[in-house]
């Protein structure tokens, strides 16, 4: 069978430069579209362009968000893509069970795949990694129909499963490789003729807009703040955010809650190498958090969207630029577990709390000085056994002195059980102020 090489990339990789992809040797590239009802690509319309003037085999992905009607999901990725043409299947990545016992979520997401394939007219396939195909998703439930692209990695061969046995369409080998023309780390995959279309297909509908979107941005909820109040400060609306964020109460918002933000323009091109997050302290400038990590006002602007290099907030979440023999240029899938830097916070402690150690830290955040981190700072910290292919569908909140994992399952309405299995936490009495935990 005729098998193609292949790497599937989303934001996390910024900028990209297809013509080396190409040269490369790479004919296939998955571009992530959508995530839930709320969340579309920036850099899909770039990618879909750069791909697709460099003569490679396109195909498009889903993030499945089990806490949001399927059948919406389905409408909200064929209309993100529309007007746009693919070379292969159309993908749902499903990872997060929401809380659904394996059942329900199979009929679920064989819900989302008819609902995809009657929309688009095109034909649909299933991404997910091997131990969530062994244990939470289960036969009986129309799945078996559709192709399957499994992740795996440090094997020779992807571990059977009940469903679709030893076959497979296609087979993530690698979250760590590297392509010409990609920042950083990069999805390699090999696929078979089963994940192609049997000819060129355009979805229907007209093709998007990029400006319809624009960057996106992240604040953390601060004491006092309202809705209202942070859509004010960004020039947005309400109505917006609450899309945007999956928020079903406007009023509800909490301290510590990240919130997503799409910025006036558009997203900033080739100008996009960051690992490093850091969150706006009061008494903060511009200058002052330029100075501290080594680089510019200018740069922050450009990397960040900022119209005016005055006027930055409490909360904000700012991206920093580091060198690209620094940058650890990971996808969202490796990094499950973030945690913001507080006051007497060194490296070894939080590499000690969490399991891992100093030099793995410092590699994946670009930190180039162990001895140098700062309150406010967010570290990525790998989660074991999750393998998630982009972002996430939930709620954040940054856990605060006092909390526990009871009282924070209260006040978002879900159960420690879900809190436990959504953030991968071994000992629920083991949380830790500046945790920033999924709910």
């Amino acid at each position: 069978m005729t098998t193609y090489k292949g790497i599937d990339i989303s934001n996390w990789q910024g900028s990209v430069n297809f013509s080396e992809v190409k040269n490369s040797g790479v004919e296939i590239v998955y571009i992530e579209a959508t995530e839930g009802n709320f969340y579309t690509d920036p850099y899909l319309q770039e990618f879909y362009d750069g791909a697709s003037n460099n003569g490679l085999l396109i195909g498009f992905y889903h993030f499945f968000s089990p806490s949001v009607s399927a059948s919406e999901q389905a409408r909200y990725f064929t209309n993100a893509i529309s007007g746009m043409t693919s070379d292969c299947r159309l993908v749902l990545d499903l990872e997060e069970s929401g809380g659904y016992g394996a059942a329900e979520l199979s009929s679920i997401a064989n819900e989302f795949l008819e609902e995809v394939e009657a929309n688009s007219g095109l034909k649909v396939a299933l991404y997910t990694y091997a131990s969530f195909a062994n244990n939470n998703i289960e036969p009986g439930y129309g799945l078996d129909k559709y192709p399957l692209w499994i992740a795996e990695y440090g094997t020779s061969y992807p571990e059977s499963n009940s469903i679709w046995g030893s076959s497979y369409a296609g087979w993530q080998y690698s979250d760590t490789g590297y392509t010409p023309g990609v920042n950083g780390n990069t999805d390699l995959d090999t696929f078979n003729s089963e994940i192609l279309l049997d000819s060129k297909v355009t979805i229907s509908g007209s093709r998007k807009q990029e400006s319809e979107n624009g960057a996106i941005k992240y604040y953390v909820v601060q004491a006092g703040n309202t809705l209202s109040g942070i859509a004010a400060k960004f020039g947005t609306t309400v109505q917006a955010l609450s899309k945007l964020n999956n928020i079903t109460n406007p009023n509800l918002i909490y301290v510590g809650q990240v919130l997503k933000i799409y910025g006036d323009n558009k997203v900033q091109r080739g100008n996009n190498n960051f690992s490093i997050t850091y969150v706006v302290q009061s008494g903060d400038t511009l200058s002052g958090i330029a100075t501290r990590f080594g680089t510019t006002v200018q740069e922050l602007t450009q990397l960040n969207d900022i119209s005016n290099p005055n006027l930055i907030y409490v909360g904000e979440v700012l991206k920093l630029p580091v060198s690209n023999s620094v940058k650890s240029g990971a996808s969202s899938k490796q990094y499950q577990t973030t945690y913001v830097v507080q006051s007497g916070d060194t490296l070894s402690g939080i590499a000690a709390r969490f399991g891992t150690t100093v030099q793995y830290l410092a590699r994946i955040n670009g930190i180039v000085n162990p001895n140098l981190i700062y309150v406010g700072q967010i570290l990525k910290i790998r989660a074991s056994g999750v393998s998630a292919q982009r972002g996430n569908s939930t709620t954040t909140y940054v856990v605060k002195s006092g909390d526990t994992l009871s009282g924070i399952a209260t006040r978002f309405g879900t159960t420690v059980s879900n809190l436990v299995a959504l953030n991968d936490i071994s000992n629920p009495n083991l949380i830790y102020a500046g945790q920033v935990l999924k709910v």
